[in-house]
């Protein structure tokens, strides 16, 4: 298996010229599309089962989640930095993703500043000027061929706006639930810094599995030489 889409770099240095982040940021759109023939399927759209959100104190008290997450425009990712280090086990990459739509069902229950929230349906996000960062430690596995394996993954992230519409909320009560939709949006960096860390434990095991899926189908010959 050799494909088009994989770049090489030097094993030695993988980082030298940007080697790495140039292969890393080749390897989006054929991913995104998915690899059949190496069984790895697409993520644009990204399905996600359910992010959970448990929040007990400061401006947001909040119990609940989000289910059948559908989120489109992560494969227009551009990948600002990448780091592959053999010796010091890590493999690091930043990314910027100018707009994310995520289609879900949600169920909330709790208070927002001094406005209660509380329902279930369907939920609209655009998240426009996402910045993530992902750190990762790694470990190399024969299986049977050598390939990277992530051990340890955490993720940090920023967003520029936000905008949100949660439909039918307080059971369907059209004044109650459109004056806490618009100043969810008026509010929008308070809510998702307020949301952050769950998000970010919640995307650091989603992407877990999904990078691990992806490099246990790469052997490290084909791209490392």
């Amino acid at each position: 298996f050799l494909a088009s889409w994989l770049k090489t770099c030097p094993r030695a240095n993988p980082n030298e010229d940007k080697c790495f982040r140039k292969l890393f940021e080749g390897c989006f759109p054929a991913l995104a599309a998915g690899i059949p023939e190496i069984g790895v399927n697409g993520f644009e759209p990204l399905h996600i089962d359910q992010v959970s959100v448990q929040k007990g104190s400061g401006n947001l008290i909040l119990a609940g989640g989000f289910q059948n997450l559908v989120i489109r425009g992560p494969s227009n990712a551009t990948v600002k930095r990448a780091v592959l280090d053999l010796e010091k086990k890590l493999l690091n990459f930043e990314l910027e993703i100018p707009l994310l739509r995520i289609r879900a069902k949600y169920n909330l229950n709790g208070h927002i500043l001094v406005l209660p929230l509380l329902g279930n349906g369907d939920v609209r996000l655009a998240l426009k000027d996402v910045k993530t960062s992902v750190y990762t430690k790694i470990s190399l596995k024969n299986s049977p061929e050598e390939v990277i394996n992530i051990d340890d993954m955490k993720v940090t992230f920023n967003v520029g706006s936000m905008r949100i519409h949660l439909n039918n909320l307080f059971n369907g009560n059209e004044i109650l639930a459109a004056s806490i939709n618009s100043f969810l949006n008026q509010n929008g960096n308070e809510v998702i810094a307020e949301l952050r860390p769950d998000l970010e434990k919640g995307l650091a095991d989603i992407f877990h599995g999904l990078w691990n899926n992806v490099f246990s189908k790469m052997p490290l010959k084909l791209w490392l030489v």
